[in-house]
This record gives C-alpha cells, sequence and structure tokens, in this order.
C-alpha cells in the first residue's frame, strides 16, 4: 500500500521547480515549494521499476515588497498555475545496502504579477504575466531501513532552463542553479498511522542577469497521515522555512532580505485500482500563518501518478 503512494510523494517533492513566487530571496520567492518535501509515506522505498507522475500546482498570494524586474515593487499580488511532468526510475540491484532512484521533471506554467507602486516610479499600478518553461530538475535518491523507520537522503538540482527576462516582474525559470539536499525520514505502525519529517538545505547559485545571489535556505516538512484502508488515506502537512544567509550582489536592492515563514494544510490520498499498475491521486492545500521578507497566501495541488 504505502509502495503505491511513493508514486505522488515523489511528484510532491519536485512542486515548485521554476515557479517564481512563493519564499524568501530573490522576487520574494524560491524553488523550495511549502510542503513538498514530504507526503504520504515519503521515505518507503518503491519497487524497481518506472513511475510516471503529473502535477497541476495552484497558487495565489501577495508580499508588501520584493526586488523583481531589476526593481523594488510595492503590494505585490501573484497569482500561478503550473504543470509538472516527471518520471522516476527505481534500480533493483542494491546501492550502498539501499535501493537507489533517479528522476526528472519538466514544469511549464502561466504566471500574473501585480504591483501597486514601484521605487522612482511614483504611485501607480503595473502589471507582468508570462507563460512557458520552467527550471527542469534532476535528482537522486537513495531509500534504506532501520527497524520500523524508513530513510531517504536526496540530492535535488535545479537548472537555469526556460526563457528568462530580466526586466519583466514575471517569469517562469529563475535563471540560476539550486541544489537541495534532504533526509526523508517515514514511521508508521500497524493501524495506520504515520509521521514524517523530511530537512533540507538549499544552496542557491547566482542569477547573472539581474547580479543577484539568493541566500541559502533552509526547510523543514512534516506529516501526519491515517491509512483508513488500501485505498485511502489523509493526513495534516506543515512546514517551517528560514533563510540561513542574506542575499548579496547589486541586484540585492533590500540588502540581506532573509525571510521566514510557517504554514500548514489538509491532505488525502486515493489509492484506486486501474489495470495492471498503481494508479495514485493526491489532492493538498497549504496556507501560509507566518511570514517575514516573502509571499504569503495559498497553495493547491492535484497529483496523478502511475507506477508500471
Amino acid at each position: 500500500m504505502l509502495r503505491r503512494c511513493l508514486v505522488c510523494s515523489l511528484m510532491l517533492i519536485f512542486l515548485g521547480l521554476g515557479r517564481p513566487i512563493a519564499e524568501a530571496s530573490e522576487g520574494a520567492s524560491s524553488y523550495y515549494f511549502p510542503g513538498s518535501n514530504t507526503a504520504f509515506g515519503v521515505a518507503v522505498s518503491p519497487a524497481p521499476g518506472f513511475m510516471v507522475a503529473n502535477q497541476l500546482l495552484f497558487y495565489q498570494g501577495s508580499a508588501r515588497q520584493a526586488v523583481l524586474g531589476g526593481r523594488v515593487q510595492l503590494d505585490l499580488k501573484a497569482n500561478a498555475v503550473y504543470d509538472y511532468l516527471a518520471g522516476f526510475y527505481t534500480f533493483k540491484k542494491p546501492v550502498w545496502g539501499g535501493r537507489l532512484q533517479i528522476g526528472a521533471a519538466v514544469p511549464a506554467g502561466f504566471v500574473d504579477i501585480q504591483a501597486s507602486a514601484s521605487a522612482g516610479l511614483g504611485s501607480r499600478t503595473i502589471s507582468s504575466y508570462n507563460s512557458g518553461l520552467g527550471a527542469v530538475m534532476t535528482s537522486a535518491s537513495l531509500y534504506w531501513k532501520k527497524g520500523h523507520t524508513h530513510y531517504k537522503l536526496t540530492e535535488a538540482v535545479f537548472m537555469p532552463t526556460g526563457y528568462y527576462n530580466p526586466l519583466s516582474m514575471a517569469n517562469s525559470p529563475r535563471n540560476y542553479w539550486s541544489f537541495d539536499t534532504s533526509l526523508a525520514m517515514t514511521w508508521l505502525n500497524k493501524r495506520g498511522l504515520e509521521f514524517s519529517v523530511t530537512p533540507g538545505i538549499m544552496f542557491n547559485g547566482r542569477n547573472h542577469a539581474t547580479d543577484y545571489q539568493s541566500g541559502n535556505e533552509l526547510h523543514v516538512d512534516v506529516a501526519v497521515n491515517q491509512f483508513f484502508n488500501k485505498q485511502f488515506a489523509a493526513g495534516l502537512h506543515g512546514y517551517y522555512y528560514k533563510q540561513v544567509s542574506g542575499d548579496s550582489g547589486a541586484g540585492a536592492k533590500l540588502g540581506a532580505f532573509q525571510g521566514r515563514s510557517l504554514g500548514f494544510g489538509p491532505a488525502i490520498l486515493w489509492l484506486p485500482k486501474f489495470g495492471k499498475g498503481d494508479l495514485s491521486v493526491v489532492l493538498k492545500w497549504m496556507h501560509d500563518i507566518d511570514d517575514h521578507n516573502r509571499m504569503r497566501g495559498d497553495y493547491g495541488q492535484f497529483v496523478i501518478g502511475y507506477k508500471f
């Protein structure tokens, strides 16, 4: 049962690819998506073979200020819709005593951003929108188990793919490299009660088009889930985010601009019977309850995964 839900858990890990809105750093945003590193049975090793997943992401939020389009923008409002296609392959032969999995995800989406004012331009409303390819992600994960606890070590690489306009407020890609290292841990008892936690740290490269170096980011995702039967589970998920180093470069016009945030929301998992493979469906909603130097908003997710 848990191995079936891994199809969607894998996709949830890479929700935030290429989106220009949500956390601290440049544009009050980041590659990291709140709650994305923990889902249902996130550290449980999947069976060997190939799996695919498709996810729709919806976002709506606002921020008091951020640097976008080379200027300090005030009273920002953002809306975004993204679609992600991902594929993963799990090897049968053990690697370092665990099970190795590699994968990649490609996002495409639409972003609309409005600002009520811009420093040096006076008081007026400006808007910008963009659609296209976001940042392609590749990853490698190693799963293993000790006692009743499952572990998963992941290294994800975010690439500066897609068209980026340094003068625009809205961009699908972020135009810099990032490297995210995380360690997921899952505990599950015989009654179907699960507790998962995933701490991680993201190291960001420089956006050379804007000369903006976003600070490095610490993130911790938590999930408490209950499996009611072999086809349905529900849970409460949360996250904590903190930028552990300040922004820098000529483009960082708000200085270090270090951010932090906290949020939570419900999630459900459905595992219907479908053909000879395993189908998984996840619905998830996250809401920010605290923020500093970042977007505050709501995040909706709809994921369909299939294990061959």
